[in-house]
């Protein structure tokens, strides 16, 4: 008979013909000796399959899985149950790819990763820059699972498109049969990846060549990137590595990134790339050779030692130990070298050029805040809040964190003289260093401990406190900790502009002088005005900015912090129109 995906509302006594039926035990004959199974809540939607020999054990499991996990109402029992969850359907996909072709499988996929969303509180757009976190990781499954039919992998053979170069590449871009079965595989589906990441690339590229140019490691390593996460400062995967860059907390913390309570810097794109690209010359002194330092960088240095070992060579290459080396990473640096022949040569593989992006740009601001929510910086900055959150994606709790020093935020570029105003007119208990806390009446040490990211028994001990008992009014010593900011060579103190797509990208920005209170609302002057008349940067030579495809006077006016006029007086314009390539005066 064939399988037929069923989704069944469960009442009542139907919850034992669905358990059984997700369990694979048998056919409806087998119902009377039928334990009796857990409750699941009512109204609460399963999937199932009415021929049950057809639902494999694995994928049956996943079933099961799913509904326990939906019929839980402990939070701590829930994530227990996800995270199992998520790994046997990593494993799954990972050792048969192909599963995903079958309409059970999506479907538990479907369910265990919307799922994984809520309980994350991630949105499911999944071309929003908060990328959905597991959609990188199943197009990478099924691209890697593209190779695994590969007869003679390491044969050299011409390139897909032998004009598609990457020219002054220091890492070697080989040619093989698995990199041109991964050449192969980007191109046939550009919107299901390439596409994403060419758009993506005009937002993060000049930050990343940025910093990979400081670092001193090749420039190509930016399209690694684009493999891990899909550049996506917000990926998650199943196995907890997390952000553009893919770290594990343990590799994160060696290279400098805090992950806290409050803030994982791993989600930082700027210091995760930096991370990253410390990690990468690193690996690279250890082992002399790029594609094995790409190949530790995914799957560990001893799991790289431990290839070479086994290697019949003198001096193996990542291609002499290929076959010893996990699945994945098998995989791995032909689809690095595929995404950066693709990437380099769009016009090669007829590929339609993305939607116009802005590079990363925005005024940091080092603030004191105890605790202020991201909908308070974003009133302060006259924007909306997902605009500070997109800007500041490391921050967990959607708050400032408690911080000895000050902390640096991200916010839209040309608001910082809104921003100082309006700061400065908030009261002075708002702005203090959170390394005290005044109790309130209703508290208690567990909620104080929740709320600073700690725990009781640290609070007890920092206050000298045996019992439980707290009275409205007493002071705690609360731990905080100190956060640098993701800049390198620049005064931490001061506000500063970013602008990845100018040189020099950093500049520092005057304070901006308030009488202690800021104006009305109503008459608080505009940003473009307030930072083209206010004391607003130490520069003076005029700049110049080039037209890209897309731009008008208004964006280019906001992006600089002056107004239309001004542009318009500095380059004798009549109008508003302008054209692609075209070179506009900018003067401070």
């Amino acid at each position: 008979m064939p399988t037929v995906l069923l989704r069944i509302l469960c009442r009542g006594g139907c919850a034992g013909l669905l358990l059984l039926m997700l369990a694979g035990c048998g056919s409806l004959s087998s119902l009377a000796p039928a334990p009796e199974p857990k409750r699941v809540p009512q109204d609460t939607i399963l999937v199932a399959d009415t021929d049950t020999t057809a639902l494999d054990p694995e994928v049956a499991r996943l079933y099961a899985l799913e509904s326990e996990l939906l019929a839980a109402t402990d939070s701590t029992r829930r994530a227990h149950l996800l995270n199992q969850a998520m790994a046997e359907l990593a494993t799954l996909l990972r050792t048969r790819p192909e599963a995903l072709e079958r309409s059970a499988v999506r479907s538990v996929y479907g369910g265990l990763t919307a799922e994984y969303r809520r309980f994350h509180g991630y949105p499911s757009d999944p071309d929003s820059t908060l990328l959905a976190r597991g959609q990188i990781f199943s197009v990478r499954a099924r691209l890697f699972a593209s190779l695994e039919e590969v007869d003679n992998p390491l044969l050299d053979v011409e390139p897909v498109r032998p004009e598609a170069t990457v020219e002054d590449a220091k890492i070697p871009m080989t040619s093989n049969r698995l990199v041109r079965q991964s050449t192969t595989a980007l191109a046939e589906e550009p919107g299901q990846h390439v596409n994403h990441w060419r758009r993506r690339v005009q937002v993060y590229g000049p930050m990343i060549e940025h910093i990979l140019a400081e670092v001193g490691v090749p420039q190509e390593l930016k399209y690694l990137a684009m493999i891990e996460s899909g550049l996506n400062p917000d990926a998650r995967s199943w196995a907890g590595a997390v952000g553009m860059w893919q770290f594990m907390p343990g590799t994160g913390r060696r290279y400098g990134l805090t992950v806290n309570a409050w803030v994982d810097e791993r989600r930082d794109p700027e210091k995760a790339t930096r991370a990253a690209a410390r990690h990468l010359r690193d690996l690279h002194d250890e082992f002399g050779d790029w594609h094995l330092a790409l190949a530790g960088f995914n799957c560990g240095a001893g799991c790289v030692r431990s290839a070479l070992r086994r290697a019949d060579a003198e001096t193996p290459s990542y291609w002499d130990a290929h076959e010893y080396l996990p699945r994945e990473t098998q995989g791995y640096v032909p689809m690095f070298i595929a995404a950066a022949r693709v990437m380099e040569n769009p016009e090669a593989f007829n590929l339609a050029p993305p939607a116009p992006a802005s590079p990363l740009a925005y005024d940091y601001v080092p603030v004191h805040g105890s605790r202020l929510s991201l909908r308070t910086v974003a009133r302060l900055a006259d924007t909306t809040r997902s605009a500070i959150a997109s800007l500041n994606p490391e921050l967990r709790r959607s708050r400032v964190p408690p911080s000895k020093e000050r902390y640096h935020l991200r916010i839209p570029l040309g608001s910082y003289p809104r921003f100082a105003w309006n700061y400065a007119a908030l009261p002075e208990e708002k702005k203090q260093p959170a390394t005290t806390y005044a109790v309130r009446r209703g508290d208690t040490l567990s909620e104080i401990a929740v709320r600073f990211g700690t725990s009781t028994a640290t609070l007890k001990r920092l206050n000298g406190i045996s019992g439980a008992i707290i009275r409205p009014g007493d002071r705690l010593v609360v731990p905080v900790q100190e956060y640098a900011g993701a800049l390198s060579a620049a005064d931490q103190q001061q506000p500063m502009r970013v602008q990845y797509d100018m040189s020099p990208p950093v500049r520092t920005l005057d304070p901006i002088e308030t009488a202690g209170a800021a104006p009305d609302t109503a008459s608080a002057p505009s940003t473009a005005s307030s930072a083209a008349s206010g004391p607003e940067t130490a520069g003076s030579a005029p700049r110049t900015y080039r037209v890209r495809r897309g731009d008008t006077l208004g964006e280019i006016a906001q992006r600089f912090g002056v107004s239309i006029r001004q542009i318009q007086t500095w380059n004798d314009l009549s109008g508003t129109r302008i054209r692609p390539g075209q070179r506009l005066q900018i003067r401070d």
